[in-house]
């Protein structure tokens, strides 16, 4: 199949028409545009760039090159099945500067000496040698669990990227208290954000983009400039959101730093992961490490920076190559699973991670196969994106699928919050608008369901469905329990299914429709099991993503 593109070349004013076989790369110069040709008008699909920093698509399908890197361009046709998925390749429209490789590189084992000098100070004032996670993984390795008690955790997480950068003190606070409000338990960040740049207090990560010279003052008083630092702003948004119970999912870097660029890379890898380490091993109870970024670590090199980052967390928190006491993953590009490029005994992999690429059809079978071939939790880090109030029905069938299908938990995003203000020109974010316009004002009807209770005893199951001939993004999806006390069904286009009720034990069971779009609950009925199976037609039916999904509870009386 041939796809027709329409190259604008914007900088030089040229016109030019080529055609790409489906699948292949094409080449792009940064600050030059590309219009993408489909076999329908532009704006009946939704355009999704898969690395937005890399390049920034339109709603007309119109692609311009932002910084060097590869990505892909998605166009999801809003009315029939028809999908087209562009690689782009955006690279330098400068002359290309060659380097000679260094011979013998010698690998520093310290940041640079300004730095370690403020860092030791830091560490003294903590007092701190490590400090146990709050969270680990269950028994059954299905699910996070609180160490104290081994409760199950209730996993929503809130994705604000570039907070770190973006955000005051202030919005900081703002904001937390809305996710909190708005049912999440977690927060995903990135430490240095997206990319680098002077923060809201005019601070910047460090010396250069160099990744062994972090930028560290005395103290850490906000109203003073010469000591409150990058790193303190980061450390203060950690402590707002232990203040809440707020679990901190941080990325120690991004993609661009490792996967387009070498400013972090084997070599210096291990010194950052030792210093982002040690700098906040007080605060490691509530922190998650994530390694990636939006990239799959597709060869050894991208391995080994993975690796090194991991270990040298380790060692800054534990100053041993010690992972017990560490909660750790990885995130990583979309459609895709870690479990592709980590064995299941990798040592700061405690659970996997899958993308399912902004599409519910990509979801299909990810987590299940993750779950079959390594028996991790797992969760889908990256869901559908919903956008400007809209698309909000695509982004709950995806996560409540991906629950569904096993996750142990989920993520969300929304493209008016996750750039916290950097990329307005896709989505405008505003405090509180944004928030309150997005799915995530919705997200806490799942706590209804989506219980501890819930969480501990489930099973994903389809065998307690009788002749469910649904496939992919509309098939209908089931959940048993391990002690016979309930039977959870999702249908996302409200269409009829069958129940073995042999799954559920007792003699009388209580039926009722829980509505994901606003968490009411409509009881059905409350009578005698019947023995063999009973067909359920949920209160509305309609195409998918038109808000007639239901789920069906039946639990034992």
């Amino acid at each position: 199949m041939k796809i027709f593109i329409r190259i604008t070349l914007v900088a030089l004013g040229i016109l030019n028409t080529y055609s790409q076989d489906e699948g292949s790369l094409l080449e792009l110069k940064v600050r030059n545009c590309i219009t993408l040709k489909v076999s329908e008008d532009a704006t009946n699909f939704n355009w999704i760039s898969g690395n937005q920093d890399i390049a920034y698509v339109d709603e007309n399908g119109v692609v311009c090159g932002i910084n060097t890197g590869r990505t892909s361009i998605s166009a999801v046709s809003k009315e029939s099945k028809q999908n087209y998925l562009f690689n782009i390749s955006i690279i330098s429209n400068q002359k290309p500067q060659i380097e000679k490789e260094k011979s013998n590189t010698v690998e520093q084992n310290t940041i640079c000496r300004e730095s370690k000098i403020v860092l030791d100070k830091i560490l003294k004032k903590h007092n701190k040698k490590s400090t146990d996670p709050r969270i680990g993984i269950s028994k059954n390795g299905r699910y996070l669990v609180f160490n104290e008690n081994d409760k199950p955790v209730v996993f929503i997480s809130q994705t604000l990227w570039s907070m770190t950068r973006r955000l005051t003190r202030k919005q900081i606070i703002e904001i937390l208290d809305i996710c909190v409000d708005q049912g999440f338990t977690a927060i995903q960040l990135i430490a240095h954000s997206h990319y680098m740049g002077e923060n809201m207090y005019g601070d910047t990560p460090f010396k250069n983009e160099d990744f062994l010279c972090p930028i560290l003052t005395e103290g850490n008083d906000c109203g003073n400039e010469l000591q409150y630092d990058w790193w303190d702003h980061l450390e203060f948004i950690i402590e707002e959101c232990i203040k809440r119970e707020l679990l901190v999912c941080l990325l120690p870097t991004w993609r661009e730093q490792w996967n387009q660029k070498t400013n972090l890379n084997k070599h210096n890898a291990f010194t950052y992961g030792k210093f982002i380490g040690s700098r906040y091993r007080h605060l490691n109870e509530w922190i998650i490490w994530v390694m990636g970024g939006d990239a799959a670590p597709n060869d050894e090199n991208k391995l080994m920076i993975q690796r090194e980052l991991a270990k040298g967390i380790a060692y800054g928190v534990n100053n041993i190559e010690a992972y017990d006491n560490l909660m750790m993953s990885y995130h990583t590009f979309g459609p895709s699973m870690t479990n592709l490029y980590f064995p299941v005994d990798e040592d700061f992999m405690d659970f996997n991670t899958i993308q399912s690429g902004q599409s519910l059809n990509r979801l299909k079978g990810m987590i299940e196969k993750s779950w079959k071939t390594q028996h991790k939790p797992t969760i889908d880090f990256e869901p559908f994106y919903d956008k400007n109030g809209e698309l909000q029905n695509e982004t709950r069938t995806t996560i409540i699928s991906g629950i569904f299908r096993g996750g142990f938990g989920t993520s969300y995003g929304c493209w008016n919050i996750w750039h916290c203000g950097a990329r307005n020109d896709i989505a405008k974010f505003s405090i509180p608008e944004s928030l309150e316009n997005s799915y995530g004002a919705h997200i806490k009807h799942l706590k209804r369901i989506i219980t501890p209770h819930f969480i501990e005893y489930r099973i994903p199951d389809q065998d307690v469905l009788l002749n469910n001939t649904t496939l992919d993004d509309k098939r209908i999806l089931a959940n048993t329990s391990i002690d016979g006390s309930f039977i959870y069904v999702y249908s996302p286009k409200g269409e009829p299914f069958t129940v073995n009720l042999d799954y559920i034990k007792g003699n009388r069971i209580v039926s009722k429709w829980f509505n994901p779009t606003n968490g009411q609950i409509q009881f059905l009925d409350l009578a005698e099991k019947e023995t063999g199976q009973r067909k359920f037609s949920p209160p509305s039916n309609g195409a998918l993503h038109s808000g007639n999904d239901w789920i069906l509870i039946i639990e034992k009386k």
